[in-house]
């Protein structure tokens, strides 16, 4: 089983960013790399993926044996698979201009992202990796109780 290592999240943003994937480091990752919390053994990767629809990313990963497309985590913001025994999660952020959100679970929590989400990258093994920026990590962390009830509504009312 592949180590979920600094060098195999970057061969996973090499691999996205060549199949014109736009991906930014979210979740425990980012926190490592902005040094926000101490490094780690990670379960898992956690993408933001800036753009209007998930089409594009699931016409890359369906065709392919690479990857095993989780359904359970199937959502109109949401999207996950695994890879080489490695489960990557992508979160939808819709917007531009300085305007970005992601409506969970269909509409019922609208999260505002903060202007600076895609502004920062860090030179990393030589490599511009995107990061996900401080204040965006904070808030989503601030705000995750919202999503954790739009979430509990998403599945009592379905």
């Amino acid at each position: 089983m592949p180590a979920n290592s600094l060098s195999f999240l970057l061969s996973v943003i090499k691999l996205f960013e060549e199949a014109d994937l736009p991906v930014w480091v979210f979740g425990g990752w980012a926190e490592e790399l902005w040094q926000i919390a101490p490094g780690k053994l990670h379960n898992d990767i956690d993408f933001l993926h800036p753009a209007t629809t998930f089409e594009h990313l699931d016409r890359f990963v369906a065709p392919t044996k690479d990857f095993q497309v989780i359904q359970a985590k199937r959502f109109s913001h949401k999207r996950a698979i695994i890879y080489q025994d490695i489960m990557i999660e992508f979160l939808l952020v819709q917007g531009d201009d300085g305007y970005y959100f992601t409506d969970f679970f269909s509409e019922r929590y609208r999260f505002s992202w903060p202007a600076d989400i895609f502004l920062h990258r860090a030179n990393i093994s030589d490599y511009n990796v995107p990061i996900a920026s401080k204040q965006a990590l904070m808030l989503y962390r601030q705000r995750h109780e919202q999503i954790a009830l739009a979430y509990q509504d998403f599945l009592t009312t379905g």
